[in-house]
């Protein structure tokens, strides 16, 4: 299966935009008056960047991408999707049954981004701790 991933280097890309957002939410919240944006629209502006930042950082291809890389992608993301819909499913009934008429439901960009760490965390741990075998 060919995959189209973005040349490594991005991660840095990626690494220097998250960064750069959570600098620009810092100076913010010591001088408010210096952006002069309202609170919400500029908190979901730095939403989206963080966003992007990550889906940037998971879709980056490794420094040595082999067999092995594209199987763990492919499990990782599968466990991801379905700890997505999981955790979607289980929100909306303890939402319901807990909070009644007050009900809050997990908006997108929260889902996404407990997708997104979920999978790159699963990711990670996978690749680098290696199995042994004891006898």
């Amino acid at each position: 299966m060919k995959e189209n991933l973005l040349p490594h280097y991005w991660k840095m890309i990626a690494l220097a935009l998250f960064v750069l957002a959570i600098g620009i939410w810092f100076v913010n919240a010591a001088n408010p008056e210096l952006i002069n944006l309202d609170p919400y629209k500029f908190s979901w502006i730095l939403k989206i960047i963080i966003l992007i930042s990550l889906l940037l950082f998971v879709s980056t291809k490794e420094k040595v991408e082999n067999e092995r890389t594209a199987t763990l992608r492919s499990s990782c993301i599968k466990t991801a999707f379905n700890f997505g819909a999981f955790f979607l499913v289980y929100e909306f009934f303890a939402e319901i049954i807990f909070q009644g008429e007050n009900a809050e439901v997990i908006s997108g960009y929260e889902l996404m981004m407990l997708m997104l760490v979920f999978y790159y965390l699963n990711f990670y741990f996978k690749k680098n701790i290696r199995t042994v075998k004891r006898d």
